[in-house]
Protein backbone atom coordinates (compact mmCIF):
# COMPACT_ATOMS: atom_id res chain seq x y z
CA UNK A 1 0.00 0.00 0.00
CA UNK A 2 1.22 3.65 -1.09
CA UNK A 3 2.20 5.61 2.29
CA UNK A 4 1.29 9.32 1.57
CA UNK A 5 3.65 11.90 4.14
CA UNK A 6 1.05 14.90 4.59
CA UNK A 7 3.02 17.68 5.99
CA UNK A 8 1.67 20.36 7.97
CA UNK A 9 3.91 23.50 7.69
CA UNK A 10 1.86 26.05 9.28
CA UNK A 11 2.87 27.50 12.76
CA UNK A 12 -1.03 26.67 13.66
CA UNK A 13 0.39 22.85 13.65
CA UNK A 14 -2.28 20.73 14.69
CA UNK A 15 -4.91 23.78 15.68
CA UNK A 16 -5.65 25.64 13.03
CA UNK A 17 -7.04 25.84 9.35
CA UNK A 18 -4.70 23.89 7.58
CA UNK A 19 -5.17 20.99 10.39
CA UNK A 20 -9.09 20.95 9.42
CA UNK A 21 -8.15 20.93 5.68
CA UNK A 22 -5.87 17.94 6.23
CA UNK A 23 -8.66 15.90 8.28
CA UNK A 24 -10.72 16.40 4.84
CA UNK A 25 -7.42 15.43 2.97
CA UNK A 26 -6.91 12.13 5.18
CA UNK A 27 -10.48 10.56 4.40
CA UNK A 28 -10.02 10.98 0.58
CA UNK A 29 -6.19 9.49 1.27
CA UNK A 30 -7.78 6.57 3.35
CA UNK A 31 -9.37 5.31 0.30
CA UNK A 32 -6.57 4.39 -1.10
CA UNK A 33 -3.52 4.71 0.10
CA UNK A 34 -1.89 4.67 4.07
CA UNK A 35 -1.21 8.67 5.24
CA UNK A 36 0.33 10.15 8.04
CA UNK A 37 0.03 13.89 9.14
CA UNK A 38 3.35 15.36 10.35
CA UNK A 39 2.89 19.17 11.95
CA UNK A 40 5.71 20.70 11.39
CA UNK A 41 5.35 23.27 13.89
CA UNK A 42 5.95 20.31 16.61
CA UNK A 43 8.42 18.33 14.52
CA UNK A 44 12.20 18.76 13.83
CA UNK A 45 14.16 17.55 10.97
CA UNK A 46 16.63 14.93 12.04
CA UNK A 47 16.66 11.02 11.39
CA UNK A 48 12.90 10.18 12.16
CA UNK A 49 11.74 12.66 9.39
CA UNK A 50 14.12 12.13 7.23
CA UNK A 51 13.59 8.56 6.91
CA UNK A 52 9.81 9.34 6.59
CA UNK A 53 10.09 11.27 3.58
CA UNK A 54 12.18 8.73 2.11
CA UNK A 55 9.85 6.06 3.02
CA UNK A 56 7.23 8.11 1.23
CA UNK A 57 5.52 7.17 -1.88
CA UNK A 58 4.65 10.93 -2.30
CA UNK A 59 4.43 13.93 0.05
CA UNK A 60 1.25 16.48 0.36
CA UNK A 61 2.48 19.98 1.73
CA UNK A 62 -0.17 22.02 3.59
CA UNK A 63 0.39 25.59 4.47
CA UNK A 64 -1.42 29.00 4.93
CA UNK A 65 -0.68 31.97 3.35
CA UNK A 66 1.95 34.15 5.88
CA UNK A 67 2.73 37.68 4.35
CA UNK A 68 2.85 36.15 0.60
CA UNK A 69 4.83 32.73 1.46
CA UNK A 70 4.22 29.30 3.18
CA UNK A 71 4.53 29.48 7.09
CA UNK A 72 7.70 29.34 8.86
CA UNK A 73 7.82 25.58 10.19
CA UNK A 74 7.50 24.50 6.44
CA UNK A 75 10.50 27.12 5.04
CA UNK A 76 12.62 25.95 8.17
CA UNK A 77 11.97 22.34 6.68
CA UNK A 78 12.66 23.42 2.90
CA UNK A 79 16.06 24.80 3.89
CA UNK A 80 16.75 21.79 6.72
CA UNK A 81 16.03 18.98 3.71
CA UNK A 82 18.58 20.64 1.57
CA UNK A 83 20.29 17.44 1.93
CA UNK A 84 18.08 15.54 0.31
CA UNK A 85 18.26 17.76 -2.93
CA UNK A 86 18.43 15.56 -6.20
CA UNK A 87 18.79 12.63 -4.18
CA UNK A 88 17.16 9.30 -5.14
CA UNK A 89 14.68 10.01 -2.10
CA UNK A 90 13.19 12.87 -3.92
CA UNK A 91 13.59 12.43 -7.21
CA UNK A 92 10.55 11.80 -9.12
CA UNK A 93 8.69 11.52 -5.69
CA UNK A 94 5.75 12.75 -6.20
CA UNK A 95 4.04 16.24 -4.41
CA UNK A 96 0.93 17.67 -4.34
CA UNK A 97 0.46 21.28 -2.69
CA UNK A 98 -2.51 22.87 -0.48
CA UNK A 99 -2.91 26.59 -0.08
CA UNK A 100 -5.04 28.13 2.55
CA UNK A 101 -5.42 31.73 2.75
CA UNK A 102 -7.29 34.16 3.61
CA UNK A 103 -7.83 36.56 0.55
CA UNK A 104 -5.07 37.09 -1.53
CA UNK A 105 -1.64 35.60 -2.10
CA UNK A 106 -2.33 32.04 -2.26
CA UNK A 107 -1.55 31.48 -5.68
CA UNK A 108 1.71 32.91 -5.65
CA UNK A 109 2.75 30.75 -3.03
CA UNK A 110 1.42 27.83 -4.65
CA UNK A 111 3.99 28.27 -7.67
CA UNK A 112 6.18 29.30 -6.13
CA UNK A 113 6.26 26.02 -3.53
CA UNK A 114 5.84 24.15 -6.56
CA UNK A 115 8.86 25.17 -8.23
CA UNK A 116 11.12 25.23 -5.32
CA UNK A 117 9.91 21.30 -4.83
CA UNK A 118 10.52 20.67 -8.37
CA UNK A 119 14.16 22.04 -8.39
CA UNK A 120 14.72 19.63 -5.09
CA UNK A 121 13.57 16.68 -7.03
CA UNK A 122 10.21 16.51 -6.11
CA UNK A 123 7.88 15.59 -9.26
CA UNK A 124 5.05 17.90 -10.29
CA UNK A 125 2.01 15.75 -11.50
CA UNK A 126 -0.62 17.96 -13.94
CA UNK A 127 -3.36 19.72 -11.61
CA UNK A 128 -1.71 18.58 -8.09
CA UNK A 129 -1.82 22.31 -5.94
CA UNK A 130 -4.95 24.36 -5.65
CA UNK A 131 -5.27 27.30 -3.08
CA UNK A 132 -8.62 27.76 -1.34
CA UNK A 133 -9.31 30.59 0.53
CA UNK A 134 -11.73 32.06 2.93
CA UNK A 135 -13.09 34.77 0.13
CA UNK A 136 -14.03 31.39 -1.65
CA UNK A 137 -15.30 29.34 0.61
CA UNK A 138 -18.08 32.54 1.79
CA UNK A 139 -18.81 33.56 -2.44
CA UNK A 140 -19.94 29.42 -2.82
CA UNK A 141 -22.14 29.48 -0.21
CA UNK A 142 -24.55 31.82 -2.53
CA UNK A 143 -25.72 30.12 -5.98
CA UNK A 144 -23.49 31.80 -8.61
CA UNK A 145 -22.81 30.51 -12.39
CA UNK A 146 -19.55 31.88 -11.67
CA UNK A 147 -18.74 29.38 -9.11
CA UNK A 148 -17.10 27.26 -11.63
CA UNK A 149 -14.09 29.89 -11.77
CA UNK A 150 -13.14 29.27 -7.80
CA UNK A 151 -11.47 26.77 -6.17
CA UNK A 152 -13.67 24.40 -4.30
CA UNK A 153 -13.28 21.87 -1.51
CA UNK A 154 -14.38 18.89 -3.73
CA UNK A 155 -11.17 19.80 -5.94
CA UNK A 156 -9.01 18.13 -3.73
CA UNK A 157 -10.28 14.84 -4.55
CA UNK A 158 -9.05 15.16 -8.31
CA UNK A 159 -5.88 16.84 -7.10
CA UNK A 160 -5.18 13.56 -5.02
CA UNK A 161 -6.38 11.86 -7.39
CA UNK A 162 -3.85 12.75 -10.05
CA UNK A 163 -1.26 12.79 -7.04
CA UNK A 164 -2.15 8.74 -6.22
CA UNK A 165 -1.47 7.90 -10.08
CA UNK A 166 1.95 9.70 -9.99
CA UNK A 167 2.44 7.53 -7.11
CA UNK A 168 2.42 4.69 -9.29
CA UNK A 169 5.19 5.80 -11.84
CA UNK A 170 8.19 4.29 -12.17
CA UNK A 171 10.59 5.93 -14.31
CA UNK A 172 14.34 5.95 -13.95
CA UNK A 173 14.81 10.26 -13.53
CA UNK A 174 18.20 11.86 -13.84
CA UNK A 175 19.16 14.42 -11.35
CA UNK A 176 22.23 17.22 -11.84
CA UNK A 177 25.05 17.27 -9.63
CA UNK A 178 24.69 18.75 -6.13
CA UNK A 179 27.51 19.88 -3.91
CA UNK A 180 26.80 17.74 -0.72
CA UNK A 181 29.95 18.58 0.95
CA UNK A 182 28.56 21.45 3.11
CA UNK A 183 25.39 23.74 1.91
CA UNK A 184 25.99 26.50 3.93
CA UNK A 185 29.34 26.63 4.17
CA UNK A 186 30.66 30.45 3.83
CA UNK A 187 31.70 31.61 0.03
CA UNK A 188 31.23 35.24 -0.02
CA UNK A 189 34.58 36.91 0.36
CA UNK A 190 35.24 40.65 1.98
Amino acid sequence: MKKILILNGSPSGDIGNCAVWIRGLNSIIKKEADPEVVHLAKSKYGSALKKKIQNASGVVFVSGTYWDSWGSPLQKLLEDMTDLEASPSLVGKPASVFILMHSVGGKGVLSRLQGVLSTMGFLIPPMSGMVYSLVSDIALKSKSTHAKDFWQKEDAELILQNFLIACDLKIDWQSWPVDKNDPTRKWLRS
